[in-house]
């Protein structure tokens, strides 16, 4: 100590034996705890990394449904009518190299323009093992075929054009098996549209598989604004005459790309007598417009341009007395 009674801070302590084990136990239990931390994360990632390899070679690939025949043998009948008879046969791939399928019942039915014609059961449960393919034949006739003369017309008709245009779908229950583990079950659902040419047999074609569909149009809103200034006391039906057109409205050409949707808003002005016309209807309640549209579009598939193909569309609108849309 220094003359003033204070301990000097140049002078060190010394500790005891028994506080620098203290310290030696506190280091290696740090240590240790961190090779445990280390050791335990090393182990997850590891496990993680295998799991996902696993998964990789065991990841399940759902059956894969082929058509290889359907016909309708009646069609290039004159009275087929009276024989009518739908036949097909597809096959159900398992393309698993260790993975095997439990099917429930396997059922198909035929559609024709989104209508069910036809059902069937086609077997009963089985099992699949991997990498293998089972054949499935289906017939239709008598009661497990609802066509009457009235679409089977519609059939002939459509033949008499090019072809006759169907839709099979074969549908079950699945579970999968590995090894000793079964799944839950999944629903399997599968479809295909298929061509029936004149002669009655299975007429395929890539035109099928890229079958364009038209565009579709929908009117998200519809208002006449300003109808307060426009009633007149004029009793009557300003539209009892189809023909009255409130306004026409040019829209210049453009290009659409796939899945892609375009909205736009236009503006029609009618004439004075019109204006009239329709205010009157609209304050009483019962007005009712027709949207009319045309044109002209081609299709673009792979730079290949299709020819030109005519749309005419038509929609009925119910105004209500506040001038908007009725729902």
């Amino acid at each position: 100590m220094n003359p003033s009674g204070q301990e000097d801070p140049f002078i060190k302590h010394r500790h005891t034996a028994r506080y620098y084990a203290q310290r030696v136990r506190e280091s290696l239990t740090t240590r240790v705890s961190k090779l445990i931390c280390a050791i335990f994360l090393i182990i997850l990632l590891v496990s993680g990394i295998v799991a996902f390899i696993v998964w990789l070679s065991l990841r399940p690939h759902r059956p894969r449904i082929h058509i290889h025949d359907f016909s309708v043998p009646a069609l290039s009948q004159a009275n087929g009518f009276e024989n009518a008879e739908i036949t097909f046969n597809v096959t159900a791939r398992n393309s698993n190299q260790h993975i095997g399928f439990y099917y429930d019942h396997v059922e198909g039915s035929v559609y024709y323009k989104d209508q069910r014609i036809g059902y069937t059961p086609l077997l009963d449960k089985f099992y699949q093992e991997p990498k293998n393919t089972t054949i499935v034949y289906g017939v239709l006739s008598g009661a497990t075929l609802t066509v009457n003369s009235q679409r089977w017309m519609e059939f002939l008709n459509d033949r008499s054009q090019a072809m006759v245009i169907f839709r099979l779908d074969v549908t079950s229950n699945i579970r999968f098996k590995v090894s000793t583990w079964d799944s839950k079950r999944h629903r399997m659902h599968a479809n295909c549209d298929v061509g029936v040419g004149p002669d009655g047999l299975l007429a395929l074609c890539l035109w099928l598989s890229f079958r364009p569909k038209e565009p579709t149009f929908t009117i998200t809103e519809f208002s006449v604004p300003s109808i307060s200034s426009q009633k007149s006391s004029a009793p009557g039906d300003a539209y009892q005459d189809d023909t009255d057109t409130v306004g026409k409205r040019k829209i210049s050409s453009f290009k659409q790309e796939k899945d892609k949707k375009i909205q736009d808003r236009y503006n029609m002005d009618a004439d004075e007598k019109v204006q009239r016309a329709l205010a009157n209807s609209i304050s009483n309640g019962n007005a009712e417009l027709k949207a009319d549209l045309s044109t002209m579009i081609r299709y673009n598939t792979w730079g290949i341009r299709s020819k030109h193909h005519a749309i005419h569309l038509q929609a009925t609108i119910p105004v209500g007395s506040d001038g908007k849309i009725l729902d």
